[in-house]
């Protein structure tokens, strides 16, 4: 089977975190959106279909997934922004001919079998509606879609659960376990090669799988309980608080206070702070004592200050939205459903302000614009101490951004 997956009009809705990534490469639970189906279904041929503005990088990225490599033979086009599961998967096993996919009565894909041709533009976001190419039958299937970035974190704890087991084996321990480590309902706890849980750590699986990735360190005394995964290469420090529902990606750096939320990939909260139901981009540091609150006083809703856009996300516990390569100062303190932009620098006195602009110096609700040739000479040295190249496609997205926001 080809599929291949295609950003939509769904990106503008995750703020800061599309900005320099695609959709299919968010984060929920242990695994990226479209990491779903390539575990899933390692046979099948995935092709990704950007926006022009991530078009370069993207083809330097994933070189064997553009689309000069789909071949003449029916393909499923699927939205990026579809959480790929078994029952998705189990839909689609007799679906033969063309077909529109929809769920709750929009449109998430279809399967095709003519060439993708000018197609693939209507489904991406064109002007047009999908419905005007004449695709038949309307197919209802069992899709999950996201929109927003609270709704990634508020499924990320049900996402372990089912990613886990396509990541390593449960109850498997191939990484180095110090006697004094405890293992609560360890045969729900996997340890990768060359990862290391050190003594005093607990690992509790008593509500959920825990994975420890290859490569990844776990220090002394630290406590993780599931549901939780911990990325390839990650270290969790000393005395460190983990609570379910948290999924921390590669390269990362953990301690402190974390509850329900998700790390991206590359970023640092390494200190004491607390860290609730929020979504951190990748190449963010927050300062030592950062707290972010994700409770109101009220108890109610959380509303969103979002490109503009006030949004009541219907959940009562929303932390930050905080975008790649931002900084916060020591001691700041992030407000409930606080939204910070991508290269932003974050100095607060007080209570943050609700929103912070991306390219910004925002000093106790003061803000400048940072400037683009100190940003990106940052983001290259900040990315060489990981082993990481800023190419000059990725370069080119930074710039692009840069300008994108500036109009906006």
């Amino acid at each position: 089977m080809q599929v291949i997956l295609y950003e939509n009009r769904s990106v503008a809705g995750f703020g800061p975190l599309t900005l320099l990534r695609p959709v299919f490469d968010l984060r929920c639970g242990a695994l990226l959106l479209r990491e779903k189906l390539e575990y899933r279904r390692p046979s099948w041929r995935v092709l990704l279909s950007t926006r022009a503005s991530l078009a370069e990088w993207a083809a330097e990225t994933y070189p064997d997934r553009t689309l000069a490599k789909a071949v003449e033979e029916p393909t499923l086009l699927l939205a990026a922004n579809v959480i790929v599961d078994d029952a998705l998967l189990d839909s689609l096993v007799d679906v033969v001919g063309e077909s529109l996919l929809t769920s709750g009565g929009s449109v998430v894909g279809a399967r095709i079998e003519e060439p993708v041709g000018e197609r693939l533009q209507v489904f991406a976001g064109s002007d047009r509606d999908p419905t005007s190419l004449g695709i038949v039958p309307r197919l209802e299937i069992p899709a999950r879609v996201v929109e927003r970035p609270w709704e990634l974190v508020r499924l990320t704890a049900d996402e372990i659960r089912a990613d886990a087991p396509f990541v390593l084996t449960p109850g498997a321990i191939e990484g180095d376990v110090a006697e004094g480590a405890n293992l609560i309902e360890a045969a729900r706890v996997s340890v990768g090669e060359g990862a290391s849980v050190m003594p005093g750590v607990v690992l509790d699986a008593t509500e959920g799988p825990v994975v420890v990735s290859p490569g990844a360190r776990v220090m002394s005394n630290a406590v993780v309980t599931g549901p939780a995964f911990v990325g390839r290469n990650s270290v969790i420090k000393i005395g460190a608080k983990i609570y379910g529902g948290t999924s921390i990606g590669e390269l990362c750096k953990v301690g402190g206070e974390v509850e329900g939320s998700v790390v991206h990939s590359c970023s640092n909260k390494q200190h004491e702070g607390f860290l609730g139901h929020s979504y951190l981009g990748s190449w963010v540091n927050l300062g030592a004592a950062t707290d972010t609150s994700d409770l109101k006083n009220s108890y109610g809703t959380v509303r969103v200050e979002m490109d503009g856009d006030v949004i009541d996300t219907g959940s009562m516990f929303v932390g930050a939205t905080v975008g790649d390569h931002s900084k916060t100062a020591i001691g700041t303190k992030l407000t409930t459903g606080a939204v910070i932009g991508i290269f932003a620098n974050v100095v607060a006195s007080g209570i943050s302000p609700k929103s912070i602009q991306s390219f910004s110096w925002s000093v106790d609700g003061e803000t400048t614009e940072y400037e683009l040739e100190k940003a990106v000479a940052t983001a290259r040295l900040v990315m060489a101490r990981r082993g990481v190249e800023l190419t000059g496609a990725g370069e080119a997205v930074i710039r692009r951004a840069f300008e994108s926001e500036r109009r906006s």
